[in-house]
């Protein structure tokens, strides 16, 4: 472990000799979202300028931040922006240096404290029972437009995110089907394209049937069914069991299926694609989180910044509407109405209490 944190500094230190100029001043002069054109925001940040600040509402992200331990002062718009242009880049710190007017360390403090602030609320957005007394309206419409099974509200399945071969646990991280070191994740994908639920990380070895267990989907879907009063069920491959609450594919080869068995299965497999196409929109998003160069286990906030990626997914998704609006015809939340939902289901917060807000607050 040791070892490997020695050389990912050695790597970080060639990587700066190749693209920082030491002789270059630093003026550290905040970047404003004013300073910013809406077309480079959209590109380089995925929002536009009244986006992000309305994310920085949602989020509470405070108008100054004062980054524990070093103490060094950034502004809570400069913060907004470092994280989103790290996480949908794979500009090193050098760049993103250059950019922003900051040194490479300040740089990574700040991505930091904004992944410790954002966290906890990304990790209560993305659960089942913020969408509770919609998925027997989602899945109604999901029905309408052929779905087979009128319960069904989304679709379970989980995705894989490569990661350096690590000096530690190197076992439970390898993946003996993708062959390779990696990190899983389970999400549940809504038929409004937007990611009801999402679990992990998980261990690279980790099987689709094992974080099910351990997610307690199963479980919490059976009690949202009994608090509305009505079955909500969800869709995955043949890899889950079979419950009133979690459909999957007949088994079997395609010859020893019936007609209609064949005929369900095909079918199911046209609405639960929309699952790979919400993996695939995560990494075109913020391709950071994809990137296996970039993902030393135990060094870095990995797990944090998969999370906060696919809550600003659904935010993204909220703004500009997601594929299955044109293909299933459902539209998602506006931005104002997923807020609410959330807020509904908890306090409302990013998980500090009014008198201990956050170290963004100190």
């Amino acid at each position: 472990m040791i070892v490997q944190a020695m050389d990912d500094c050695l790597e970080d230190l060639r990587e700066a000799e190749r693209y920082w100029n030491y002789a270059c001043a630093i003026g550290n002069v905040p970047r404003a979202i004013a300073d910013l054109d809406d077309e480079w925001l959209r590109q380089h940040c995925r929002f536009v300028g009244w986006e992000v600040r309305e994310l920085m509402r949602i989020l509470q992200v405070p108008p100054i931040i004062k980054v524990p331990g070093s103490g060094r002062v950034f502004t809570g718009e400069e913060g907004m922006l470092v994280m989103l242009r790290r996480l949908a880049s794979l500009e090193n710190l050098s760049h993103l240096s250059a950019t922003f007017d900051r040194l490479p360390t300040a740089i990574s403090e700040l991505h930091n404290a904004m992944l410790d602030h954002i966290y906890p609320y990304a990790k209560r957005a993305l659960r089942l029972e913020v969408w509770e007394d919609e998925l027997p309206r989602l899945a109604r419409e999901l029905h309408q437009q052929g779905c087979l099974i009128p319960t069904c509200c989304g679709f379970i399945d989980g995705t894989i995110f490569k990661i350096r071969r690590p000096t530690e646990g190197e076992d439970a991280a390898y993946n003996g089907w993708k062959r390779m070191h990696a990190t899983k994740y389970q999400a549940v994908v809504l038929s409004n394209f937007m990611i009801g639920d999402y679990d992990g990380p998980h261990a690279g070895s980790a099987g689709d049937g094992n974080i099910l267990r351990r997610s307690n989907v199963e479980d919490r879907l059976r009690n949202i069914s009994r608090r509305l009063g009505c079955t909500v069920s969800i869709y995955g491959d043949a890899a889950y069991s079979l419950s009133t609450v979690i459909h999957r594919p007949h088994r079997g080869n395609r010859g020893a299926l019936s007609a209609s068995e064949a005929a369900f299965n095909e079918e199911m497999s046209s609405f639960r694609q929309t699952v790979e196409w919400m993996f695939g929109k995560i990494e075109q998003l913020w391709p950071l989180v994809g990137d296996k160069t970039r993902r030393p286990i135990m060094l870095r906030q990995t797990g944090k910044e998969d999370v906060i990626a696919a809550l600003l997914t659904n935010f993204h998704t909220c703004l500009c509407g997601g594929v299955t609006t044109d293909y299933l015809g459902i539209a998602p939340p506006t931005l104002q109405e997923y807020e609410r939902m959330i807020s509904r289901a908890g306090d409302g917060t990013c998980g500090w209490s009014v008198h201990e807000r956050c170290c963004l607050c100190s």
